[in-house]
């Protein structure tokens, strides 16, 4: 397991409550030149306070390797995995939550997933990486997730590419109309990964991410963590120098208090 944070409540994850790994990455960006999310684990966690006892460790990506960066995350999943406390990660970009969910999906095979996002994440691939744009559709065609156990909330872009995957696959998807319909037919209780995009966010609260593509309140993000109530979760795309008087900073702040709050209760 990589570097702790010395700043955060305690230096052990034995003694957390809760655990974080900072994931920075913007290497799963390629079709988009608005970058920026390399340096959002840190700035997210500046001068940020938790009530609970958090241990905090960071995964340094790797300078020319996506594969090698992934690598590395999943193994430090898989040994912070061990201490069985509730993990929340923070992004970088949306790919490194591929190789989270390979490794929690191995230990926790009922697991669904939750993906909170303005965007499917079914493109094809185009060079062989499993890019930020990918990830959904990687988990699907490597059958570490079924169609059935995969639930987009808040989706407002759809590309053609995915949409004949869609035709294909039975997958359920909630527009950003359709958030109370969620909540009312989720059942709480069950055990899912929440992954959430800040790009799902409206761009007035959300404007430094790559794509400001989203329609939902931090309220109503705000709901479905408190439905959902994840153990396990992650915040990505938030670009601090994309954002305007870091309103997306702050509000990705909110989200990450409650999804550690949240994970233990």
């Amino acid at each position: 397991m990589e570097e702790d944070d010395p700043e955060m409540k305690t230096n052990t994850p034995e003694d957390a409550e809760a655990l974080i790994q900072k994931l920075s990455s913007d290497m799963g960006i390629h079709r988009n030149p608005r970058k920026g999310t390399l340096n959002a684990p840190e700035e997210i966690l500046e001068s940020m306070e938790f009530d609970e006892q958090i241990f905090v460790s960071e995964i340094f990506p790797d300078e020319f390797s996506l594969e090698k960066t992934h690598d590395r995350i999943s193994s430090n999943t898989e040994d912070i995995l061990d201490y069985g406390r509730p993990l929340v990660s923070i992004g970088g970009d949306h790919s490194v939550t591929f190789p989270v969910l390979e490794a929690l999906k191995e230990k926790f095979p009922d697991m669904k997933l939750v993906w909170l996002d303005s965007h499917l994440d079914l493109k094809e691939k185009v060079d062989g990486h499993v890019s930020h744009d990918v990830v959904v559709r990687e988990l699907v065609e490597k059958e570490i997730f079924r169609p059935e156990e995969i639930v987009f909330v808040g989706v407002t872009r759809t590309d053609h590419d995915e949409e004949k995957f869609l035709d294909e696959h039975d997958i359920q998807i909630y527009r950003p109309e359709e958030v109370d319909l969620f909540l009312d037919e989720w059942s709480s209780g069950e055990a899912c990964y929440l992954s959430v995009d800040i790009d799902v966010l409206e761009e007035s609260e959300a404007p430094g991410t790559g794509y400001p593509d989203g329609q939902l309140s931090v309220q109503e993000v705000e709901k479905v963590i408190e439905k959902t109530s994840p153990r396990y979760s992650d915040i990505v795309e938030v670009a601090p120098s994309l954002d305007r008087e870091k309103v997306t900073v702050e509000n990705a702040r909110k989200i990450l208090s409650l999804l550690v709050s949240e994970a233990t209760d």
